[in-house]
């Protein structure tokens, strides 16, 4: 059920930022050391690759399901089925083989896959109808401020103490999120015979979301690039502190983020798209001239506006263009086109870069925005301009 409240800084939405934060802080500690990891362990390139490839399979998989499956049930014991998952998950990554762990990602997929769903469905019951676009803005950052940081620390810990170290303070970030869940309350859906159906594809997909879900894909593609190789574009580039990136990135969203949920609340999603699709393909093209920090730090400042601009703006269209009762399909489509777009994203991309440079990769990315701009501003002139500005929150 919608919160019919105004007031969006309730004692649930604060709590829910921080499960989410702490939960997302988790995950992306794993996502630059566990592949190292495996490869330090004596794991191949392929085998290194299966353990992103193997996750973000079965995430994306739970997640077509798992949004419709929570428009007809509990949203919380799934959302806290999945941090515990998550959790057991890497406590295993310890004591496996490399083979092992590649099919320990599988489940930690379906983990994933319930948590993030999960949250985003409590965050779409929770914020106000007319609180959406800054509602899911301070969701978003969230995720945000995890994806930049995370990185660098479990980079630093892992080379000063090993990635068991990682593992258990990433367990603990877990139990801290669980922990915020639990203060959230969240009123039961009421289910019917006639509403407990048999779970199939087409409940799992919300068309409404689709236009918005394949513009994040192409978001995501570039973000694959640099989260998965920005390490070893640093190495192309002689470049020990290129995690600086990360810095500048989350920096630029900390500062536009206040300003832009209300931009979008009030002025729709078309002066944010627009503006911060430019800003992306400006900083994937400096980064691909990046031969120094400074100019690597410049180009995250461009990338960081820009993302923050246009990634919660789609996530909130889609939610709201969606009918009150397929908001977590809705949440379900646009996330699993972000699974999607890591797995073709990371095997596309560094094809690219083996067979050119890292830099060029880069370049070559900014075609991905290049391509959501021009599917976008099509979508604007078909629907006239003025239809797709009342797109937004009343």
């Amino acid at each position: 059920m919608v919160e019919t409240s105004k007031n969006l800084w309730t004692k649930d939405y604060i709590f829910m930022l921080l499960s989410n934060l702490f939960i997302y802080l988790a995950f992306y500690m794993l996502t630059p050391t566990l592949p190292a990891y495996a490869k330090l362990s004596g794991g191949s390139n392929l085998e290194s690759s299966l353990v992103v490839s193997t996750f973000s399979i079965t995430s994306l998989l739970v997640r077509l399901f798992a949004g419709s499956i929570m428009d007809k049930f509990s949203i919380k014991p799934l959302l806290a089925i999945g941090a515990v998952i998550l959790a057991l998950t890497t406590l295993s990554y310890n004591w496996l083989s490399i083979d092992a762990i590649i099919f320990m990602r599988i489940l930690q997929g379906i983990g994933w896959g319930l948590a993030s769903i999960g949250a985003a469905a409590l965050f779409s019951n929770i914020i106000p109808e007319n609180k959406r676009g800054e509602g899911m803005g301070y969701y978003s950052l969230s995720m945000i401020i995890s994806m930049a940081l995370s990185p660098v620390i479990s980079i630093i810990i892992m080379n000063a103490y090993g990635f068991k170290n990682i593992v258990f303070i990433s367990i603990f970030l877990v139990a801290l999120g669980i922990l915020s869940l639990r203060m959230v309350k969240v009123e039961r859906l009421q289910t019917t015979s006639n509403s407990i159906k048999k779970i199939n594809l087409k409940d799992a997909f919300e068309k409404k979301a689709a236009l918005p879900s394949l513009l994040c894909f192409l978001l995501t593609v570039t973000l694959c690039g640099i989260m998965s190789y920005i390490m070893l574009y640093g190495k192309e580039l002689k470049l020990t502190n290129i995690w600086i990136y990360f810095m500048g990135f989350v920096a630029m969203v900390l500062v536009t983020r206040p300003v832009i949920g209300k931009i979008f609340d009030e002025k729709g999603h078309v002066v944010l798209i627009m503006p911060g699709a430019v800003s992306l393909i400006i900083g994937l093209v400096i980064l691909s001239y990046g031969h120094s920090i400074g100019v690597i730090l410049v180009s995250s400042l461009f990338y960081g506006l820009g993302y923050g601009a246009v990634q919660p703006s789609l996530q909130a269209w889609a939610v709201n263009r969606s009918p009150s009762n397929r908001k977590g399909a809705a949440n379900g489509t646009f996330l699993s086109s972000m699974d999607l777009a890591y797995t073709l994203g990371s095997i596309f991309l560094s094809f690219i870069a083996e067979k050119q440079s890292y830099g060029f990769m880069y370049r070559f990315s900014a075609i991905f925005i290049v391509l959501l701009l021009v599917i976008y501003s099509y979508n604007v002139i078909k629907h006239n301009n003025a239809a797709v500005l009342k797109e937004k929150v009343s």
